[in-house]
């Protein structure tokens, strides 16, 4: 089968994506109320895994089924490498993603219009099951957007059409959390921009889901609102915001500021030229050729 969706088809691919992602949501949802309701559990929060989970499932199924049953590619030619490179992918996410909000917090620190207090002591395993918890929505987060879909779109129109869409499809996804203003949009789909410069760059689902969780792990840590929600990580500092809210956010958190606007785009440049480098030099050449055969279609690093 040809890989390369040609006239309509791309559409047709992602609408089937879209609707298995819905069919297989309704089921494992349906199982996890289902689960929920016998064991006795509270109401899920917005960030909780009795919602994270059916929803990471039913990304998966769908991913699942239209990239290795359909089109008869592995899971590989999404960039979801197995093995210890994909755990350095991760982790080497992660700490751009942590750098990249750590440039905002001392943005915000620098005029003080941030400022935080002792953190309380808590328990490991429940700071350590939040993170888990974030780890597994920031990758269901990047399988819709940055996986499969981003693969069709790419084929189709190129690689900046893919990121742009995916990127508008992102922000819009957010127009439902709490206290969202146009900014704080505008800052959301330009960190959809980043994620998929990363992923267009590195070609690895594993290295953009670790920029978007050492994100959201930052933000959280830091006892300030990601993405208009509180995180409540075990032994965070609390962040009180204090200056302009035009700058700092206010009450969304530092993701609806000016400070993280800036931020986002010369990160954005940032990733495109270290992991272009790196790719181009072939950190990655290995993994490449192993799966050159399997691929979608190489994302093109030397542009």
């Amino acid at each position: 089968m040809n890989a390369k969706p040609e006239g309509w088809a791309w559409a047709g691919r992602l609408t089937a994506f879209a609707g298995l992602f819905i069919a297989f949501g309704l089921v494992f949802g349906f199982a996890a109320a289902s689960i929920a309701g016998f064991a006795g559990a509270q109401g899920a929060t917005a960030l909780d895994w009795w919602n994270v989970t059916p929803v990471l499932a039913a990304a998966l199924a769908a991913t699942w089924v239209l990239a290795v049953r359909i089109d008869g590619r592995p899971l590989s030619a999404l960039g979801l490498y197995r093995g210890r490179p994909s755990l350095a992918e991760l982790g080497a996410g992660a700490l751009a993603g942590i750098a990249i909000i750590g440039a905002v917090m001392l943005a915000l620190a620098i005029p003080g219009w941030v400022s935080w207090t002792t953190p309380a002591v808590g328990p490991v395993l429940a700071g350590g099951a939040i993170s888990l918890l974030l780890l597994a929505a920031a990758f269901t987060e990047e399988l819709l957007f940055r996986g499969y879909p981003f693969r069709v779109l790419h084929l189709r129109f190129g690689p900046v059409p893919a990121v742009v869409a995916t990127s508008v499809a992102f922000g819009l996804m957010h127009g439902a959390n709490p206290g969202l203003t146009p900014l704080a949009l505008v800052n959301l789909t330009l960190a959809g921009v980043l994620l998929g410069v990363a992923y267009w760059r590195s070609g690895s689902l594993w290295f953009v889901t670790g920029v978007h969780f050492g994100w959201n792990l930052a933000m959280a840590v830091s006892g300030l609102p990601v993405s208009g929600l509180d995180v409540p990580v075990s032994g965070r500092i609390e962040g009180v915001l204090s200056g302009p809210a035009l700058w700092t956010g206010g009450a969304f958190g530092p993701e609806g500021g000016l400070v993280t606007t800036f931020v986002t785009a010369l990160a954005t440049v940032w990733l495109w030229r270290v992991v272009g480098s790196q790719r181009r030099s072939g950190a990655r050449a290995s993994t490449t050729a192993a799966g050159a055969g399997d691929n979608y279609g190489r994302i093109d690093a030397s542009v």
